[in-house]
């Protein structure tokens, strides 16, 4: 008899790359488990100083991931992948026993990140300032190859283009299918 694994899944990439646009046009991938979405909490938050409500966002669902870890609870969670709090989550869910799977976006310039993030802002949505999106997005690049190594399976995406997310690799422990062309972003072996 097969054993279900709790499973804790990660929708991650840098500001501006598309992972709340992922999970909002495809909701029947995440219906089954909670998402945990740092910038929707931030919404629920009083507003106050951005980056407070941003830090008390990202406080709240790392608090949360937590919980449902300790009740072996399957969940998703997005992330920019850009600081170490998540990679450390996903030893801690292989301890438990978790599957770990990564779906990563990517994009082949930070400036289409940031012309996103202008519209999103345009539209009423929440900025980030440059720098940080500058910074996360060489960090979430920098994190990516140790997310892969950590992760039972991978799917990464390529949403450079206005025609919209591109697979460009799944990984597993069965093997690897790439779908060419592999973009610049991709730099690392796997």
């Amino acid at each position: 008899m097969a054993v279900i694994r709790s499973t804790l899944t990660f929708i991650a990439g840098a500001n501006g790359s598309g992972k709340t646009t992922l999970t909002r046009w495809n909701p029947e991938l995440f219906r089954e488990v909670p998402l945990l979405d740092p910038d929707a909490i931030a919404n629920t938050l009083p507003a106050t100083v951005s980056a407070m409500f941003s830090i008390a966002a990202a406080r709240q669902v790392l608090k949360s991931a937590a919980e449902h870890l300790k009740n072996a609870e399957s969940f998703a969670v997005e992330t920019t992948l850009a600081g170490k709090n998540y990679l450390q989550m996903m030893l801690d869910a292989r301890n438990r026993g978790f599957e770990i799977v990564l779906v990563y976006i990517g994009t082949e310039d930070v400036e289409i990140n940031l012309g996103r993030i202008r519209n999103r802002v345009l539209a009423g949505g929440h900025d980030v300032p440059e720098e940080d999106v500058r910074r996360r997005y060489k960090r979430s690049y920098q994190n990516l190859p140790i997310a892969i190594k950590r992760a039972d399976h991978s799917i990464l995406f390529d949403n450079s283009t206005e025609d919209g997310y591109r697979l460009i690799v799944i990984l597993g422990p069965t093997g690897n299918r790439w779908f060419e062309p592999k973009p610049s972003w991709i730099t690392f072996e796997v």
